[in-house]
């Protein structure tokens, strides 16, 4: 191995994990790309490709049993996020997870290579399979009682007039939507438990096998209502005109209360998630 290529981490994540987190983003800096050689030599891999990524290194590799992926982030819920992880794979809703590794910095989570991987933007709509896709999620254990909540993650960005982890051209929500959606949350959380959510179901965490199929990659790693999952990929999948056709149909298919779907869509707009 000590021929091999050094992988970097890409100066646009570097930036971001250390303006969201700063001693723990400089502190993984400094380490990851050396944890990434010693995974490596455990499974005899060889990197291949890094992927684009936000707030974590993703770097493909091949190995005897097939292309993995490697995946690293300082996110202080990381182990949430790798718990998640592994209960969509548990149900047939996201990739095999092979080992999840706790860093000092980090953690690592050692996936199988979904192929070819292309995101849920590349195809037209596969509604059929996308409904059965969140069908798996619903009435499924969260993954670790201690994880954080969906309702208290979107209530923290609803009560934030200076909200900055925004998608580019969107601005914070009017302060009255906000408080509507405090509203509609409040309610909703006097509903039925937390369970396994994905919590950030964009087109871009939802990739497609060779057979057509979507699943689901990065979860936010939280506890929640998997009609939020629902409501997050109708209200990124179409345009306003479509919206409330695809609520309802995604909501049939997946087999949760269109009546809990439809406030989940007002939230997560004034959320800006």
């Amino acid at each position: 191995m000590s021929g091999q290529r050094r992988f970097r981490v890409p100066y646009a994540v570097a930036r971001s994990v250390v303006s969201r987190w700063q001693r723990e983003g400089e502190a993984w800096l400094a380490s990851v790309e050396d944890e990434l050689l010693e995974i490596c030599a455990r499974y005899g891999a060889e990197p291949l490709n890094v992927f684009e990524a936000r707030y974590s290194f993703v770097v493909e590799v091949a190995t005897e049993r097939g292309a993995l992926v490697l995946r690293s982030s300082p996110d202080p819920a990381g182990r949430f996020q790798a718990a998640a992880a592994q209960s969509l794979a548990q149900v047939g809703a996201g990739p095999k997870i092979y080992e999840i590794i706790d860093s000092p910095v980090g953690t690592w989570t050692v996936s199988e290579r979904v192929t070819p991987g292309t995101t849920l933007g590349g195809y037209p709509f596969p509604l059929a399979a996308v409904g059965e896709l969140l069908s798996r999620l619903v009435g499924a254990a969260p993954p670790m009682e201690e994880m954080p909540t969906l309702s208290e993650w979107l209530r923290g960005r609803l009560e934030d007039d200076e909200l900055s982890d925004l998608a580019p051209g969107r601005d914070v929500a009017p302060k009255r939507h906000r408080e509507h959606a405090l509203e509609l949350l409040a309610d909703l959380g006097s509903g039925s438990g937390d369970g396994l959510c994905h919590g950030d179901a964009s087109p871009g965490n939802l990739i497609i096998d060779r057979s057509g199929r979507p699943v689901f990659i990065d979860p936010r790693g939280v506890k929640g209502d998997a009609a939020y999952d629902v409501a997050v990929v109708a209200l990124k999948t179409s345009s306003s005109a479509e919206l409330g056709v695809r609520v309802a149909q995604l909501a049939k298919r997946a087999g949760v209360p269109l009546e809990r779907v439809v406030p989940w869509v007002a939230i997560a707009d004034a959320a800006r998630v």
